[in-house]
């Protein structure tokens, strides 16, 4: 006899699926280019802490990264 509640399982995992992707597709990757020509890329938008001067990003590896705000020339979305 078959279970009447098969189909509910794979309603239950629809939702699961949908906020992986979605969650997956929220962070964009930055590239940050800076005075002396260096090309850094960035895991996410970099945040730009005025009270120091500084901006801070994650790498592409997950490493964490000061430069300071006066060293960028350019800070595009990829």
């Amino acid at each position: 006899m078959k279970r009447a509640c098969y189909p509910m399982k794979k309603l239950t995992f629809l939702p699961l699926i949908v906020l992986t992707l979605a969650l997956a597709g929220c962070t964009s990757d930055y590239i940050i280019t800076t005075k002396y020509g260096d090309i850094l890329q960035a895991h996410g938008e970099p945040d730009t802490d005025r009270s120091n001067g500084m901006t801070s990003y994650t790498g592409m590896n997950g490493d964490y990264h000061l430069i300071n705000t006066n060293d960028i020339s350019s800070v595009v979305k990829k």
